[in-house]
């Protein structure tokens, strides 16, 4: 069964740039540190060009696509399952791919379908832990929304469609969920993190794994202390 990990926030907070950022939360490709290409898969649901420069994730590398339904999907993890090689891959994002279907549904748009919907999300996470291998990690990228609490204050949580999930969060199928906050730079240099601990949101990491509240917004940081906490090769 593999690790599967949410990384979640609102657009433009460097979920998908976090791909080439190195550990220490720099860019440099002369001292390139981020994810290999050559171990790292993208599914880009979102079908957009990638935020950085290069072509190190292409389909002409075996190390990119771009699925357009969930049968596609099953067959990109698949894909993944049978290279022995590819040792992480990463989903980017299922909200995109929940609005697509819901708007090419929204004429006939029923209760079966909003169901549909909902179980696409429950069985995408059955999909990676049945299908990747033990030593495979999916990350799940993912945007946010604030939910109102009980008391009156606003959580930051995984953004869906319809009430079906509401009652359940997709939270809860991951052990691992990472939120994004982004500190504004005046002159624009932004500085991007993801937070391990809960704060007003629904980020959760297992006990200990995560030293810091706060980290580099570095996919290879994350990958890098998944792997030696749960001492996976």
């Amino acid at each position: 069964m593999a690790v599967i990990a949410a990384i979640l926030g609102s657009s433009g907070d460097g979920k998908t740039t976090s791909t080439i950022i190195n550990p220490d939360g720099s860019f440099d490709f002369k001292n390139y540190q981020g994810m290999s290409p050559t171990t790292h898969m993208i599914l880009n649901l979102d079908r957009k060009t990638l935020p950085f420069p290069g072509s190190m994730w292409s389909r002409e590398n075996k190390n990119y696509l771009e699925p357009t339904n969930f049968n596609e999907i099953r067959a990109a993890l698949k894909y993944v399952a049978g290279n022995s090689e590819i040792k992480s891959v990463s989903i980017d994002t299922i909200n995109i791919y929940l609005a697509l279907k819901e708007f090419n549904d929204r004429k006939k748009m029923t209760y079966d379908q909003w169901k549909d919907i909902a179980n696409d999300v429950i069985e995408l996470n059955a999909l990676c832990n049945s299908l990747l291998r033990e030593d495979q990690i999916a990350y799940i990228f993912g945007h946010t929304m604030l939910q109102t609490q009980m008391d009156g204050s606003e959580k930051s949580v995984f953004s869906v469609i319809g009430k079906k999930l509401t009652k359940t969060q997709p939270e809860a199928f991951y052990p691992i969920v990472l939120m994004t906050r982004v500190e504004t730079g005046s002159d624009g240099d932004n500085k991007n993190f993801f937070q391990t601990k809960a704060c007003n949101s629904s980020a959760k990491t297992p006990l200990g794994m995560f030293k810091d509240f706060e980290i580099p917004n570095s996919l290879k940081l994350v990958d890098d202390t998944i792997r030696d906490y749960y001492k996976m090769k």
